[in-house]
């Protein structure tokens, strides 16, 4: 089975509706929606605390980087983490 990994993220609307605004430290990037969790969607300029797909690249001490899905805003689409901010998945 493989593990989908999440980290912790500040989630706005996105320019399109298919997709977010999300932050993740000193990373920005464009998300499609379907690549998000959040228990409601922001509206009107809000920021809501979600959950965005991240793919696992290295581990070091209790901080982990990841790299984001979409099209980078501001800073790269590679963030170091704390290995707390991340939830995984199962998939069959």
């Amino acid at each position: 089975m493989a593990q989908i990994i999440y980290v912790s993220c500040i989630v706005s609307a996105g320019l399109f509706e298919n997709e977010f605004y999300i932050t993740v430290k000193d990373s920005a990037v464009y998300v499609d929606r379907e690549k998000v969790r959040v228990d409601r969607a922001p509206h009107n300029g809000s920021k809501v605390k979600g959950q965005v797909v991240a793919y696992f690249i290295e581990e070091k001490s209790d901080q982990v980087l990841v790299e984001l899905p979409g099209e980078p805003v501001v800073g790269g689409l590679r963030a170091w983490v704390p290995r707390d901010d991340l939830t995984f998945a199962m998939t069959a």
